[in-house]
């Protein structure tokens, strides 16, 4: 769960960011197919990545994810031109996919399909939904100060999305994309997931009265039924690969209880890890998913977030039986947002995904050598 962008989000990004979803193809540049053949030749058979990453023109702004395993995807700034590309870690061939005089708030990848936010003003935004070959699908102007979408893993052409006031009253709608149409969502809570083509799930929190937990309800958008789930004590929902995660306490409040279900509530595995506490509630660490495994960091004891610096281990977890091991424990990690490639090769890491992790030997390389603006 990752920023994407320079405004605060209330953690929005941070906590609902975790979509590791993925791109098709993107058409090839042309200038360079001499450079690019031989550095396939060179570096494809061998797994190699190539050296830190030169933007084709302007600054490094960041990375936003895998589009396939082997390609990125970076936004640049030129001259008050903000530019996305798709970039092949083995080859080094960029593509430009798009490009905006507005700042880019948030960018969200999913298979076939590339969702661009700019925040115009602090009442309106702008929704631009391109594909694989940078071909603009859908452009949308939304009023909201604050936007959180969630991407239907089981329908590319619907989003649930989140808009909020100044004010952080909220109102969710969804966005059928084909038709360019938003409808209201039956339910008036902020932060629905989808956890199949007709059901949401979401965490009915009292905004009268809030609480560190809240009931766990699934919504069925054809029947309109709402159904609580008897689980206790749940302050964080997932769903990703046909799991269903949660994260609970224990009865003392001492640990945090990570717990994975297929989507039909069948509860596979679990495993109980450290936890560190927040002024209101608790730290919910970055994390990813690949195949059955989720990667996240865990802190070495539990403690207060704020004054906490003792740094994090790399845990990998088996959601089916709950087996974890800690990986890369001679290294030191902060807690900083991760996505693995879709063949489990190489992590992005950091708040800009500006570092390559290699999981097979370890070792962290910077993917660009200037930092990102700030």
């Amino acid at each position: 769960m990752f920023p994407f962008g320079k405004r605060n989000t209330l953690g929005i990004v941070l906590l609902f960011t975790f979509f590791t979803l993925i791109l098709s193809s993107c058409a090839p540049r042309q200038s360079d197919s001499a450079s690019e053949k031989e550095a396939k030749d060179k570096n494809v058979n061998n797994n190699t990545m190539l050296p830190p990453i030169s933007p084709i023109e302007g600054e490094f702004e960041q990375v936003y994810g895998w589009i396939k395993k082997d390609t990125i995807c970076y936004s640049a700034k030129l001259e008050g031109i903000y530019k996305i590309y798709a970039y092949n870690i083995y080859t080094g061939k960029h593509t430009q996919l798009y490009e905006s005089e507005a700042e880019l708030s948030n960018v969200m990848i999913n298979n076939n399909q590339l969702l661009i936010y700019s925040a115009l003003s602090e009442e309106e935004g702008e929704i631009h939904i391109i594909d694989s070959k940078g071909n603009e699908i859908l452009s949308k102007r939304l009023e909201s100060y604050e936007t959180d979408f969630v991407w239907n893993p089981h329908n590319e052409n619907e989003l649930l999305i989140t808009v909020f006031t100044k004010e952080w009253e909220s109102k969710v709608s969804t966005l059928d994309i084909q038709e360019n149409v938003l409808n209201d969502f039956p339910v008036s809570t902020p932060f629905p997931q989808w956890l199949s083509t007709e059901k949401v799930m979401y965490l009915d929190w009292n905004q009268s009265n809030p609480s560190l937990y809240a009931p766990l309800k699934i919504f069925n958008l054809e029947t309109g039924e709402e159904k609580e789930i008897d689980l206790s004590n749940i302050y964080y929902i997932d769903q990703k690969n046909d799991y269903l995660l949660t994260i609970s306490s224990t009865v003392k409040e001492e640990e945090a209880v990570y717990t994975f279900y297929h989507t039909d509530f069948s509860k596979q595995g679990s495993v109980h890890v450290p936890r560190l506490s927040k002024f209101s509630n608790w730290l919910v660490p970055n994390y990813t998913i690949y195949k059955d495994k989720f990667l996240t960091f865990v802190p070495k004891q539990n403690g207060n977030a704020e004054t906490y610096q003792d740094g994090f281990e790399l845990l990998e977890v088996d959601m089916e039986t709950g087996q974890s091991k800690r990986l890369f424990t001679d290294m030191d990690f902060e807690d900083q947002p991760i996505q693995i490639s879709s063949d489990g090769n190489y992590f992005l890491l950091g708040y800009y995904f500006e570092n390559m992790l290699n999981m097979e030997t370890g070792e962290i390389t910077s993917l660009f050598a200037s930092n990102p603006s700030q």
